[in-house]
């Protein structure tokens, strides 16, 4: 495993930050990056978007049902 560094700017990271613990609970700002490296990587023709969806409908269908 390697850590690495991310430049942003100091609004967008607090908004990222936030909008993933709102909709996915904490710790996974790291799955997203990865995510976004092995479309890349992994599927050539996969673009950055069809990453993104494909995480957010794997976590989706990791979360609980909820109860009306």
């Amino acid at each position: 495993m390697v850590k690495t560094t991310v430049n942003l700017e100091d609004d967008l990271w607090k908004k990222f930050s936030i909008k993933v613990i709102q909709e996915y609970g904490g710790r996974k700002k790291t799955d997203i990056f990865t995510a976004l490296a092995e479309a890349f990587v992994s599927t050539p023709s996969k673009t950055i978007e069809e990453a993104v969806n494909s995480w957010i409908q794997n976590e989706t269908k990791k979360r609980p049902k909820k109860h009306a």
